[in-house]
């Protein structure tokens, strides 16, 4: 179970503590943040009130460097959740976003749309969740020295006796001990040339030719805030094996994505349309065990992709377990899985739709 950020739970050293009372801060209202990751439980996390967490501070170590804690109380008013969201997306601006001079192998820069788009997601209440675990991450990557910080700025704010904002504070960049250090890897959000988008374990990546308006195979309407969720279900911070499985993308979308998209007024997905690409394993090895007979659930149905003007899909039998790829005629191929989508086992139904405090 994910620890509250509401809390008391882990102690400070003591000569920490003496140096948070100094600068007037509640000392034993303030946590670190939560030494590992766990999956995030996105319809919990929606019912609660706030989502962003505690209001990230910033306080002296002992030998007088910085280090970030939240404090363990729940914002006031919609103003202090909103402020709250906006420092998780102003670290995410330097942190996370690629913007041109850190750019991971065969990405692209973000655009300022796709730019906009992560922030009006990052103020959103499924944002909102994704985000902080994110703001975490830089949480951690600071209080172990592996980022970079304005030195000037920080004897500057602690003679004046006012802290800044840690994304006031930082650079983004990894500092020399971070550059060598084996466990500093930051999360990313980049761009690549496609559509819609994609993710990996620490990365969520947008397509520059932007979301559809509809989904290819059944027509349902996007909603591209929804598709980010369950993007960032595939990261470090949902299940990053779920990604390209039947089972795994049935459960991404239930738990991730329909949640969002009932919340945004968007009827949720019944069935999800997995393509497998002409250079993975023959499509009846995607499925646990080798075969249909071993997944019946949750496939729903098998589809061919059939080259003309344009692509045309239509229905094919089950593939065999150890066979190659069916063809049913020379130019159609078995492409897709229609997979079944069930409301997953929280007892929530997706019909209940909460509005968000914000709104």
């Amino acid at each position: 179970m994910r620890h509250s950020p509401y809390q008391p739970g882990w102690l400070l050293p003591v000569a920490i503590l003496a140096t948070l009372t100094a600068q007037g801060l509640p000392a034993a209202e303030i946590e670190p943040p939560p030494p590992t990751r766990t999956q995030v439980d996105l319809i919990g996390e929606l019912e609660r009130p706030w989502q962003a967490g505690g209001e990230i501070v910033l306080f002296a170590a002992a030998d007088g460097t910085p280090r970030a804690g939240r404090l363990a109380q729940p914002p006031a008013h919609a103003g202090e959740e909103r402020a709250r969201r906006a420092e998780h997306f102003a670290l995410a601006r330097k942190v996370n976003v690629v913007t041109g001079a850190r750019l991971p192998p065969q990405g692209l820069p973000l655009e300022t749309e796709q730019i906009e788009l992560l922030e009006r997601f990052a103020m959103s209440d499924a944002g909102a969740v994704w985000f902080r675990e994110v703001a975490d991450d830089t949480l951690r990557l600071f209080n172990q020295g592996y980022l970079e910080y304005d030195a000037a700025l920080w004897q500057r704010a602690l003679a004046a006796g006012e802290t800044p904002r840690l994304s006031e504070l930082i650079s983004g960049l990894l500092s020399e001990t971070g550059q060598f250090a084996q466990d500093a890897a930051p999360f990313r959000l980049f761009a690549y040339d496609g559509t819609g988008a994609m993710a990996a374990a620490a990365s969520v990546r947008l397509g520059t030719r932007g979301f559809r308006c509809r989904f290819p195979v059944s027509g349902e309407l996007v909603d591209p805030l929804a598709v980010l969720s369950h993007e960032f279900g595939h990261t470090r911070y949902g299940d990053p094996r779920s990604a390209g499985q039947p089972l795994g993308e049935a459960l991404t979308v239930a738990r991730y994505e329909n949640p969002v998209r009932v919340r945004n007024g968007f009827p949720p997905r019944g069935v999800y349309y997995l393509r497998v690409d002409p250079g993975r394993v023959p499509i009846a090895r995607v499925l646990p065990g080798g075969g249909a007979a071993a997944a019946s659930h949750p496939v729903w149905g098998w589809y061919c992709e059939c080259q003309g003007e344009p692509v045309t899909l239509r229905s094919c039998p089950e593939p065999h377990a150890d066979g190659p790829p069916l063809a049913a005629e020379e130019t159609c191929v078995l492409r897709w899985l229609a997979v079944r989508v069930d409301d997953p086992q929280h007892g929530v139904s997706f019909r209940r739709r909460r509005r968000s405090r914000l709104s």
